[in-house]
């Protein structure tokens, strides 16, 4: 698709692509535990969406739960959040986004350090960040911490709970 330039014609296919502007397309979150290994953000490590409340564009799939793939090009926002369950070790909890593998420009969140990390569940916002995305292109969420002992960290459910949400922001 194009942006719209005068003297366009009117078509469904342009309509709906309008109407998507501005939606959220994709929300999932993770129910269960995920165990996390200490060290720094790994792809190998990224979420596994166990809990799909929305998918308008069906860019989730069940073999792949790490991974939401754009099926159109355009912009998208990305938005979620990691929950640690409590744990006094370590002394950094983040996550990032990865697109097609790779940790993206911007797409660091801004790690929760402490030198003392209190026994309570902890939640850290990723970046919002919108991406020009092709056909094809996937997104993850990934976590990491330094914690030692254990030296796995499990993600937190219940409210902690980790989500993405994906809002369509426009044509490319």
């Amino acid at each position: 698709m194009t942006n719209w330039t005068g003297g366009m014609r009117t078509t469904a296919a342009r309509l709906y692509e309008t109407d998507l502007i501005g939606r959220v397309v994709f929300l999932a979150n993770r129910n269960a535990n995920q165990a996390i290994p200490s060290g720094a953000d790994s792809a190998a490590n990224a979420l596994k969406w166990d809990a799909v409340d929305l998918d308008v564009l069906g860019g989730w799939k069940v073999g792949q739960p790490t991974r939401w793939t754009a099926p159109r090009a355009g912009w998208w926002t990305f938005q979620g959040a990691v929950g640690f369950n409590n744990s006094t070790s370590g002394t950094i909890r983040e996550c990032c986004w990865y697109v097609n593998g790779g940790l993206i420009s911007m797409g660091r969140s801004r790690p929760i350090v402490s030198s003392s990390i209190g026994n309570t569940a902890i939640t850290v916002d990723a970046r919002s960040v919108p991406r020009l995305m092709s056909v094809g292109d996937y997104v993850e969420l990934v976590p990491a911490h330094n914690s030692t002992s254990p030296t796995s960290l499990d993600t937190a459910t219940g409210s902690y709970r980790p989500y993405i949400s994906i809002t369509y922001s426009g044509p490319p």
